[in-house]
């Protein structure tokens, strides 16, 4: 598979008047690939065969989900002023090719952007709130064009 196979893409827009004169983003698009993850096979002699990883192979690594945690906190701080501070479903949209491993470092990379506050805490217990992450099946992907 195509390094483009296991991405997913977060869009950011907002709407300004005379944005050029002004010279303010108004528009971005944040692309990038999942976080660490088990290997995809082992070779025949692998000591480490499928059941040494915890999900198995090609799976999203507890390494790869802080990747997207801490990459979800930089991107809010690389984007203050511009993001609100609590998500808003108008203003961004996060596509994902549809494996295990993009789906969850895009869930990660979210929790780390939007964390919820005030009406959007649902349980005190987890500081995590869900937010939609599109995708379509595989056997209908046109983002990449490969397969592993």
């Amino acid at each position: 598979m195509s390094s483009a196979a296991v991405l997913f893409l977060l869009t950011l827009g907002s709407v300004c008047e005379q944005a050029a004169a002004e010279r303010k983003l108004i528009y971005a698009t944040v692309l990038f690939r999942h976080g660490d993850r088990s290997p995809v096979h082992a070779y025949p002699t692998d000591p480490y065969q499928e059941s040494a990883w915890p999900q198995g192979f090609g799976q999203l690594s507890q390494e790869g989900m802080r990747q997207h945690l801490n990459l979800g906190q930089f991107l809010k701080e690389r984007y203050k002023g511009f993001l609100n501070e609590s998500y808003n479903r108008h203003e961004i949209s996060v596509r994902s090719t549809d494996y295990d491993r993009t789906l969850m470092s895009a869930e990660a990379n979210l929790a780390g952007l939007y964390p919820p506050s005030g009406q959007q805490v649902f349980t005190e217990i987890l500081k995590w709130q869900p937010i939609p992450v599109h995708t379509v099946p595989q056997s209908e992907e046109r983002v990449c064009c490969g397969r592993i």
